[in-house]
């Protein structure tokens, strides 16, 4: 699965090179997701995210991820306005939220290097927050940055080992999701996966008390209880149709 989605060019975030390198912070502009009909989701997103999307996972059987549902259509984010807000009151995913930082690597390798997309409107060198001091030291701004990314990269890997589990278990089966609205309209979602309700009600207790113990079985709840945001997602799509078309 793809962990970059709306990042146009990734670059290495480098002391020297990137010295006088400010960040002017955008607060609630979101222009650079409005594409994107989903993001990858962290477990511990998992809560918030089930009261507004649903989260489904998506991907090869070797590849498997967990993502939050923002869209119905290919390049249509229906959480974001033509101002560029995000809906007022609803969560926006981490992954949206780290941006323009992300943690490059390789799954061979437990290295990762902290890169931006350089194409972010938002830097420059004359305003804004500093990313590094004259003596190429990390500024109290970017260290906050980093620790956010490296709390969310490391939510991520514990997420990779909870679909590991939901994969051993034979707990995800793929699911094509038919909405359909009141006039008779209908939209097909294809290739997700969804945990098996019937499967997961027959865990050996052992099972289920490993689930408890990792804290994944609140995950396994709220992505359940998320699966009634599809109808939702529905409505959305009808209205931003209907003002399209005034």
């Amino acid at each position: 699965m793809s962990t970059l989605l709306f990042y146009e060019n990734v670059v290495p975030l480098n002391r020297d090179q990137h010295r006088s390198l400010r960040l002017k912070p955008a607060p609630g502009d979101f222009t650079f997701a409005r594409d994107t009909p989903f993001v990858p989701m962290a477990g511990s997103e998992f809560f918030p995210a089930a009261k507004h999307y649903p989260v489904l996972f998506s991907g090869p059987d070797d590849d498997t991820g967990a993502v939050a549902l923002l869209g119905l259509t290919q390049g249509s984010n229906l959480f974001v306005g033509k101002d560029g807000n995000w809906t007022e009151d609803t969560y926006v995913p981490a992954f949206v939220r780290r941006y323009p930082f992300v943690l490059a690597g390789s799954k061979e390798s437990d290295e990762y290097t902290v890169c931006v997309d350089d194409r972010w409107k938002g830097f420059g060198e004359d305003e804004g927050e500093a990313l590094f001091s004259e003596d190429g030291e990390q500024t109290d701004y970017l260290k906050r940055v980093l620790d956010f990314i490296q709390r969310y990269h490391a939510e991520m890997q514990r997420t990779q080992a909870f679909i590991a589990r939901l994969r051993e278990l034979e707990l995800l089966v793929r699911r094509d999701l038919q909405i359909t609205d009141p006039q008779g309209g209908s939209l097909l979602l294809k290739d997700f996966r969804v945990v098996d309700e019937q499967r997961f009600a027959g865990l050996d207790d052992a099972v289920i008390v490993e689930f408890h113990k990792a804290g994944w079985l609140p995950w396994v709840y709220a992505h359940l209880l998320s699966l009634s945001n599809l109808q939702g997602l529905q409505k959305r799509l009808q209205v931003a149709r209907k003002a399209a078309a005034h």
